[in-house]
């Protein structure tokens, strides 16, 4: 058999769910199917409209914070806290009994530690920074943070 490869920057939904069903069907020998378990919580307004939101998943014994994205607006109301808190209490519903999250230098490590959160992880030199003066090297870091729950 001859191994084909195909490069591409905008692989389709049916390209992504193959890799991910490959990986879940040989997982499936390992860890019980169910441990992966979506979990999203989102703040609408009266219209609907997502004004703030966290996507996650539990795996096992781990709440894995995704993306959480807070609206101008509501920022300083304590809404990212809530959403925080309402993952967390799932998660623990769950049988989860720590939470993962990573985030970048110009984002929100301060308030994941207020929260409890602590750093385990840094990538130094991670991206660019693109508000670096011209000629100046500068970059943010990646953080990983983790807490156990309960």
């Amino acid at each position: 058999m001859t191994i084909k490869t195909r490069i591409t920057a905008t692989p389709s939904f049916d390209d992504v769910e193959a890799v991910k069903n490959g990986l879940r069907e040989y997982n499936k020998n390992y860890i019980p199917e169910q441990s992966f378990k979506e979990l999203a919580v989102f703040v609408e307004d009266d219209a609907g409209n997502k004004t703030a939101g966290l996507i996650a998943e539990t795996v096992g014994n781990y709440l894995m914070i995704k993306y959480l994205w807070v609206a101008e607006s509501l920022r300083g109301q304590d809404c990212g806290t809530l959403l925080i808190r309402q993952a967390e209490e799932q998660a623990i519903a769950r049988g989860c009994r720590y939470a993962l999250v990573d985030t970048f230098s110009f984002q929100a490590r301060p308030f994941y530690e207020r929260l409890g959160y602590e750093c385990k992880m840094t990538l130094e030199d991670y991206i660019e920074d693109t508000r670096a003066e011209k000629g100046v090297e500068a970059s943010h870091q990646r953080f990983y943070l983790s807490k156990r729950l309960g």
